[in-house]
């Protein structure tokens, strides 16, 4: 299936400030050190034999969790743009990448895979290239210049039958998402068996990830009803042994209604401080990774200079000892002796 892509004027195009925050300044600037082609570090480390591997410019959220539980709604909500369709059916039948850029854009198909380079493996999961679709819009509310959500299916038991495995793409893009937010909803599907045997997979790899919501939590009736709901979730969560831990922690959050006040507790303002606080330790890491990076470099280029001096004295020397048609001893057998005695540094300076 080719990729097709379909314009449309920005809802907000209008109200979009110029302005770039300083760690998507950052971000982006150590991307492109990265990626420049005439100059950049990959290009400079594959001439040295070093592989690299340029930096994202934004971090990565996968939203999953049983159907209804409220994923597509919470991304509307975050960008304040009506871009994912919600509702009780299943509406989230493939994966949909959510991200910012200039031009309100849909693109479906393998043109999300173009985008997309780090993602391209997903060709290799059957059936899944035609249920992959990314929206692009230009909302810059909250931190969303620097995020992608990957909005996924709907997780359900029994005969319920998934174009693809489901459960194995969600498994390999959890290996690539910096945040793994898990929604699980008060109204009976919260312990879906097939999203509790993910979510206990993806914990043995990557626990620090994961987190966990009560959604859709001004539904769950009164606030006795609410606990209720909130117990049967953890006591099932605990019969599992790699989610049985210590701090488990399950806010409970809404999308806000004016029209409709709730006395429950909302804090899906800890959502966003969760979002805020993988933005900053993935800016550090970038940091981190480029000084790394850079000493990586500037060894390989050490040793292939130095490795380059020593091959060139060999020769100057061999060529010297040709030239003075050494008659007793074989200039051969002089240059391998000199070599088997001396390390590399000490034959340099012997050689100077």
């Amino acid at each position: 299936m080719s990729g097709k892509i379909k314009s449309r004027n920005a809802a907000n195009a209008d109200s979009i400030s110029g302005g770039v925050s300083c760690d998507e300044r950052i971000l982006r600037d150590c991307h492109q050190l990265y990626a420049d082609p005439q100059s950049g570090l990959i290009t400079v480390a594959e001439s040295v034999g070093v592989k690299l591997l340029a930096p994202r410019k934004k971090i990565t959220v996968m939203l999953m969790g049983n159907h209804s539980a409220g994923k597509s709604s919470f991304i509307n909500w975050y960008v304040e743009e009506h871009i994912q369709r919600t509702g009780v059916a299943i509406e989230t039948q493939g994966f949909s990448f959510v991200t910012s850029g200039r031009k309100r854009e849909s693109l479906t198909g393998n043109a999300t895979l173009h985008l997309y380079p780090h993602f391209k493996p997903l060709q290799e999961f059957k059936g899944v290239s035609e249920y992959l679709s990314t929206e692009i819009c230009t909302s810059r509310q909250k931190r969303f210049s620097l995020v992608t959500f990957v909005d996924s299916p709907g997780l359900v038991d029994g005969d319920m039958k998934y174009p693809f495995d489901v459960d194995e793409v969600l498994l390999w893009l959890g290996d690539l998402c910096d945040l793994i937010l898990v929604f699980f909803d008060p109204m009976g599907q919260a312990l879906c068996k097939r999203t509790l045997n993910i979510v206990e997979s993806l914990n043995e790899k990557h626990g620090d990830r994961l987190r966990f919501y009560l959604s859709k939590a001004d539904e769950a009736g009164g606030e006795s009803d609410r606990q209720r709901v909130m117990m049967q979730i953890v006591q099932e969560l605990c019969k599992r042994p790699g989610l049985n831990k210590c701090g488990f922690d399950m806010p409970t959050i809404y999308i806000p209604n004016p029209s409709k006040p709730s006395r429950c507790v909302n804090q899906i303002e800890e959502v966003c401080r969760t979002i805020e606080k993988t933005i900053n330790q993935t800016v550090q890491n970038t940091l981190n990774s480029l000084e790394k990076d850079c000493e990586l470099i500037s060894e390989a280029i050490t040793d292939t200079l130095s490795n380059d001096r020593y091959i060139a004295l060999t020769f100057r020397i061999s060529l010297y000892f040709f030239q003075l048609k050494v008659s007793e001893v074989p200039y051969v057998d002089l240059i391998l002796y000199l070599q088997s005695t001396f390390s590399p540094a000490r034959f340099l300076v012997l050689g100077s």
